[in-house]
Parts: C-alpha cells; sequence; structure tokens
C-alpha cells in the first residue's frame, strides 16, 4: 500500500473550531494535486492511502470533514475534466470536417498529375509529392485530438475517480 503523507497545521484551517473544521481551499487544492501527481505515478492499479498527518492541537478533526472537502474539489476538477473533454471532441470534429476535404483534395490532384502525364516534368514532381504531404499534414490535428490528446486527461479523469474511493487515516503528530 502507498501512503500519500498530507500534513494539516493551525495555518490550513480557517478561524473555526470543532469536529467540523473548515480546511483551507488553497491547502485541499496542494492536497489533491498532491494525491492526483502520486496516483498518476504509481498508476490506477495499485492500493493507495490517504495518511493525514496533524498537530495535537487538532484532534477533534474528523475524516467526514475531510472527505467531505475532497468530494467538493472532486466534483468541482472532475466537470472541468468532462468539459475539456467534450471541447476536445468538438475541436476533432471540427478539425475532421476540414482536414477530410483537404487531404481528398491534395491526393486527388496528386492523382490526377500521375494519371494524366505517363512522364512528369520537376515542377509537377514537386507538386505532386508536396499534395502527399499537404494531405497528410491536413489530418495531423484531428488525430491528434482523437488519439493523443484525450488520453493524459481520461487518465487524470481515472486518478480524481481513484482518489474519492481512498480510504482516509488520521496521525497525531508527536511534538
Amino acid at each position: 500500500m502507498i501512503d500519500i503523507d498530507l500534513f494539516i497545521t493551525e495555518k490550513c484551517i480557517r478561524d473555526s473550531i470543532g469536529p467540523h473544521y473548515d480546511l483551507d481551499d488553497d491547502k485541499v487544492e496542494d492536497w489533491i494535486d498532491t494525491i492526483i501527481s502520486t496516483i498518476s505515478a504509481h498508476g490506477n492499479k495499485k492500493e493507495f492511502r490517504i495518511l493525514i498527518h496533524i498537530p495535537p492541537s487538532l484532534t477533534n478533526l474528523q475524516k467526514s470533514a475531510i472527505q467531505e472537502k475532497l468530494n467538493e474539489f472532486y466534483k468541482i476538477h472532475t466537470i472541468e475534466l468532462n468539459n475539456d473533454l467534450r471541447i476536445m471532441k468538438t475541436q476533432s470534429l471540427d478539425a475532421l470536417s476540414k482536414g477530410i476535404p483537404i487531404m481528398i483534395a491534395a491526393l486527388s490532384l496528386n492523382f490526377i498529375i500521375e494519371k494524366v502525364k505517363d512522364h512528369i516534368n520537376y515542377f509537377e514532381f514537386i507538386v505532386k509529392e508536396s499534395m502527399y504531404i499537404f494531405g497528410w499534414v491536413s489530418m495531423w490535428k484531428p488525430i491528434e485530438l482523437l488519439l493523443y490528446d484525450r488520453w493524459p486527461l481520461n487518465r487524470k479523469l481515472k486518478s480524481y475517480d481513484k482518489m474519492i474511493q481512498l480510504p482516509i487515516q488520521i496521525s497525531i503528530n508527536k511534538i
């Protein structure tokens, strides 16, 4: 099991007392970055545990307060990631709608140059080869969006799903 060590000090708590301390949002955001980067580094298949180290002055802190804060940020981040994936899908379809006709036109011109003449001159050769390159380059962005740019977002989304299920343990620091 891989422990993800997080630390709380009195500075991490807003002006509140009791078991439902109001955790500082910036600190929780830092925690989430640590949790997600640890999960991403080791992979989703491993077993993890969130181990929160607190000073003796915060012994009333409850796991439920921490879990609520993580849930709050989980919702925010997963909504953002899902929106990013939707935007990427729209961009992919837009890029495909432009890339495919350009590729077809370029490769068709290449085909016409090859079939019309038995022997092509130097200029026609350059145009023909350029059309190959131009046709395939027109598909570069759609392929990149569809195949490669989605993977990191999907991995991050899976890391958030894993984070929300991790057991939390609170450890009191001995001074």
